[in-house]
């Protein structure tokens, strides 16, 4: 919890990274960024070790299921002039789908990176540790009931069985 541990200084990338995307997006000549496809990620927040599970568990959810807003134009291979120059249309089209080529392997690169960081995170996030134990421990909890219980109701049929038999006799 203090400034220089694990949830000041991740929350601070995700932060980073999101105010990239706004900023981004808002260059690129959108002018209100609650249009923006990942405006959610701005309402979540990493939180501290106290945080509750549902605000934790939200928080991943929305960054694992990130995805750039981004167009990647300064990726581009040919740019507007050199497009408009094409000696002919097939030539102009073969520029332009690199392009989309070279945005696209940007986005998805980005992406990945951004996916990796936050399962890198989490896995070494001590509240979704605490959790998985707690999951965990009901889990095994339940199946020594259900099995509590499954000896028990052999017990009851065995008795029932005996019961049975010495009336049969």
């Amino acid at each position: 919890d203090d400034p220089d541990g694990f949830y000041a200084v991740y929350g601070s990338v995700f932060e980073q990274i999101f105010q990239g995307e706004k900023d981004g997006f808002l260059s690129e000549g959108n002018i209100d960024y609650n249009d923006m496809p990942n405006a959610h990620l701005g309402e979540v927040s990493m939180g501290n070790s106290k945080s509750d599970w549902e605000d934790i568990s939200a928080f991943y959810a929305a960054w694992e299921a990130f995805s750039s807003c981004l167009s990647y134009a300064w990726e581009d291979i040919y740019h507007l002039y050199d497009i408009k120059e094409a000696p002919n249309r097939r030539i102009r089209r073969l520029m332009e789908e690199d392009n989309r080529k070279k945005r696209k392997t940007a986005k998805k690169e980005r992406i990945d990176e951004v996916c990796a960081l936050v399962r890198f995170v989490k896995k070494r996030d001590p509240r979704v540790k605490k959790q998985r134990e707690k999951i965990q421990r009901e889990q095994e909890q339940r199946q020594a009931e259900k099995m509590r219980e499954a000896e028990e109701r052999k017990k009851e049929v065995a008795v029932a069985r005996e019961e049975w038999r010495a009336e049969a006799e």
